[in-house]
């Protein structure tokens, strides 16, 4: 039996990825059989509560078999009171807090986060840890012996080859294309054109399809949509290839669905943007929309993948319940790197770099998710914005002058227009995070943003804030429209009316929103780096889409899973300062 080596040990510390990419297999019975004889204990961090969340979320059908091993762990483990929750998300805190436990062996996979984060952080590691991988099973002791013998990913030889896979072929509206598995479609609108192809609709209702102009379709980028498609995520509202394209035998593009509603960018884009759009919005609204972002990037590094280039640009808004990530095609896949960024959210110790030479790891990807954070709490606003500041946005980045501070002791360069109340009325511990991030260089890991943020929205949703401003997108600031709303999907870009808004015309202000057209732009001449411009996708008014968006889990605020689990009797821990914790029957909602 391939799992015999855990027989060895009295406790297991077991990773999510276990469910996610075991669970179904017979590898995942043998495992439970094995638990259950040894009568073993089983320790888990909090994240895989968080994990398994987005996972259920995303109602992806391929995760049948996660729920269904999730609910078989709990079933078996629960009654016994054998499986614990560690209360600790950060890696290296659930290390040292799982170091003692006597016996003990973690299990996980090559590819999960969990591996990732210690092969990125080293902490000191020197418990026994199992690899449980489709073709072997390893037991390493200790993480040097991990670094040593485990196979390290190298960067594709791909990635240094400049050819182009086209040959002189062009596809239009009417024109019959092939997927890879010889299915006919026809394309019969054009939705949009940008830097790199054309977005067509089909004649199936529920695919459009993006064909590339000549010239854009290297070897790398061939072999990134061929593994895409054979990993058949479908996810809702990830854009993900869905088939390979071919026109006359030549490789053109892929199929995906279609994303319906404005980018990110044109929403949240200050308060007369934010009311336009969305008038009748609270921040339960506003961290509705950022926990299911942080679900989507945390699903997507949970399938080794790593986003890349994370900007309001790319994703989607149709309502608080129904977001898309689109620009699926330009994220790293395993070996297979992420050749473009947007400097305003990647990490400063990125700048400079050649993207299409290095394979980014998920720490490089901690800095743009606490960029995404504070843009979407601050409805569009730069967390480096400022008033009588510098006379770029990028001088500001590099020297860290972040206007907040943790006292409210000063608001001199806080953007007036209410940001300054919306910094005081967020929760201590998200501000701690903001303010360790882009004042101190601190980092956070994605799971760690997702847990806290979903904290704000169960406590601003269950109605736990005493002042009313809370629920306010804006606190304390007076504004009303003056005209109708148009609905989300059909909203300009820039408002078609105006939104009185206490100070707005302050000569002052620097409202400094990432996709304000006001803001201080960063001059790629002056400062000349890898970021390779992204194509405009043209989504932004996209035509009616063939089909409905999907309902997400956060529609009603009843539905959302809570997080249950509680103190109980500790007495039996070895740990002795109560980090761990029983699991409660109410994981699953």
């Amino acid at each position: 039996m391939a799992l015999e080596a855990l027989r060895n040990y009295k406790s297991l510390i077991v990773d999510y990825s276990i469910i996610r990419e075991a669970g179904g297999t017979a590898l995942f019975s043998e495992f439970l059989d094995i638990v259950v004889s040894c009568s073993m204990d089983i320790y888990v961090s909090k994240s895989f509560k968080l994990l398994h969340y987005c996972v259920i979320h995303q109602a992806d059908t391929k995760n049948a078999a996660a729920s269904n091993a999730m609910k078989d762990l709990c079933g078996l483990l629960l009654p016994e009171r054998k499986l614990h929750s560690v209360q600790c998300l950060e890696t290296n805190d659930f290390v040292r807090s799982t170091a003692d436990i006597p016996d003990s062996c973690f299990v996980t996979t090559a590819n999960s986060i969990f591996t990732k984060r210690i092969l990125e952080k080293r902490p000191e590691f020197h418990n026994d840890i199992c690899i449980i991988g489709a073709k072997s099973i390893n037991v390493y002791h200790g993480l040097n012996d991990l670094i040593l013998n485990m196979p390290q990913v190298r960067i594709s030889p791909l990635a240094s080859v400049n050819k182009y896979l086209d040959a002189s072929v062009f596809c239009n509206v009417g024109d019959t294309v092939l997927t890879g598995d010889q299915r006919k479609l026809t394309l019969t609108k054009r939705v949009s054109s940008g830097a790199e192809g054309m977005v067509f609709t089909t004649d199936d209702p529920k695919l459009v399809a993006k064909i590339y102009h000549k010239g854009v379709i290297t070897p790398l980028r061939w072999s990134k949509l061929t593994k895409m498609v054979s990993m058949g995520i479908k996810s809702v509202g990830i854009c993900w290839p869905r088939d390979l394209i071919f026109y006359r035998g030549v490789p053109v593009g892929y199929t995906m669905i279609l994303g319906k509603g404005k980018t990110l960018g044109n929403v949240f884009d200050g308060p007369d943007a934010m009311m336009n759009n969305f008038p009748k919005w609270t921040r339960v609204d506003i961290t509705t929309t950022l926990c299911d972002l942080l679900e989507k990037y945390l699903y997507l590094h949970m399938h080794n993948i790593i986003a890349g280039d994370i900007q309001l640009k790319n994703a989607l808004i149709f309502s608080a319940n129904s977001l898309y990530l689109i620009d699926m095609d330009s994220v790293q896949v395993d070996d297979m790197p992420c050749p473009v960024g947007t400097e305003e959210f990647t990490d400063p110790r990125l700048w400079g770099q050649n993207f299409s030479g290095f394979l980014r790891k998920l720490g490089d990807e901690d800095y743009s998710i606490a960029m995404l954070v504070f843009s979407i709490l601050f409805c569009g606003l730069h967390p480096y914005a400022t008033r009588l500041g510098k006379e770029t946005l990028r001088e500001e980045i590099v020297e860290k002058n972040f206007p907040y501070d943790l006292q409210n002791a000063s608001e001199e360069h806080i953007p007036k227009g209410g940001y300054n109340y919306i910094w005081q009325y967020l929760p201590e511990n998200i501000r701690n995070m903001l303010y360790n991030v882009f004042k101190n260089g601190a980092s956070y890991e994605a799971v760690e943003w997702y847990d806290a943020v979903l904290s704000y929205k169960e406590a601003l949703t269950s109605r736990n804030m005493e002042d009313e401003e809370a629920y306010k997108i804006f606190p304390k600031m007076e504004y009303h429209q003056t005209a109708e709303a148009a609905p989300a999907e059909e909203a300009p870009a820039r408002p078609m009316f105006k939104t009185r808004f206490q100070g707005l015309n302050d000569p002052n202000i620097y409202s400094g929103g990432l996709g304000d057209q006001n803001s201080r732009p960063v001059n790629p001449h002056k400062y000349p780096g890898p970021f390779v411009p992204k194509e405009d996708t043209g989504f932004d008014n996209p035509p009616t889409s063939p089909f409905a968006p999907p309902v997400s889990p956060f529609a009603a605020p009843s539905e959302r899973p809570q997080a249950t689990a509680e103190p109980e009797d500790n007495s039996g821990d070895d740990s002795g300062n109560g980090v761990f914790k029983k699991f409660k029957k109410g994981l699953f909602g």
